[in-house]
């Protein structure tokens, strides 16, 4: 029997045809990872970002990263774009491979808190402060900031900041952190309630009418009975 003898330059076209086709689907591979999926992108942040860091250019570049998304995950107000977190202020400490929100930005201009405007700060205090009122917690809400000091008929209680607005709140996780309450407050005010965690022996959040004007309690000081 026989075997069919191919010719060099027919062996030689069909290598090159093998080839040319492995190249195609190896081109059309990188193409549809370059491409989002149908779920489109999500910012995420490729190494820890602290609360309070600027984004721009230079920090969205070396900070930040796209993802594609596949289909059927949506995820509510993520940012799909470096540009639209440029010129904003993260209010939460962001970690590595996290998506990049709105509420970790100070929330959408017209829903949800603003961001940070000049001379403000934003202050985190344990979300234990807020004892049982912890569920009524909700970026938005107001609340007064009350420390305790001294002790017996020497002890005194008074409001240390009065109506922050509350911009984000972080639940107890896994690992026993109690979570956070992230408050807007300004510059000095910042620096009223770090003390007041610090130093004082007891700090409490109570949650306040948001319509009650913040001069109703800014000046309340109580001692021992």
């Amino acid at each position: 029997m026989r075997v069919p003898r191919v010719s060099g330059r027919r062996a030689g076209l069909w290598f090159a045809l093998a080839g040319a086709a492995g190249l195609m689907a190896v081109v059309l591979t990188l193409r549809a990872a370059a491409q989002p999926g149908d779920g489109g992108w999500a910012l995420v942040a490729a190494r820890p970002v602290p609360a309070g860091t600027l984004v721009d250019p230079e920090l969205a570049s070396s900070a930040l990263r796209l993802v594609a998304l596949p289909a059927g995950v949506p995820l509510t107000g993520v940012l799909g774009s470096a540009d639209a977190a440029l010129g904003r202020r993260t209010v939460a400490h962001l970690s590595a491979g996290e998506p990049v929100t709105e509420a970790v930005l100070g929330g959408a201009p017209g829903a949800g808190p603003a961001p940070l405007a000049p001379g403000e700060r934003a202050v985190a205090a344990p979300l234990t402060a807020a004892a049982g009122a912890a569920s009524a917690l909700a970026p938005g809400v107001r609340v007064d900031v009350v420390a305790s000091t001294g002790e017996g008929l020497t002890g005194r209680t008074r409001v240390v900041v009065a109506d922050a607005e509350v911009l984000a709140v972080a639940p107890p996780t896994p690992a026993g952190d109690g979570g956070e309450v992230l408050l807007r407050v300004s510059a000095p005010q910042a620096l009223t309630v770090t003390a007041a965690l610090n130093f004082a022996r007891e700090v409490r959040l109570l949650v306040r009418p948001a319509d009650e004007p913040a001069s109703a309690t800014a000046a309340i000081e109580a001692g021992a009975p």
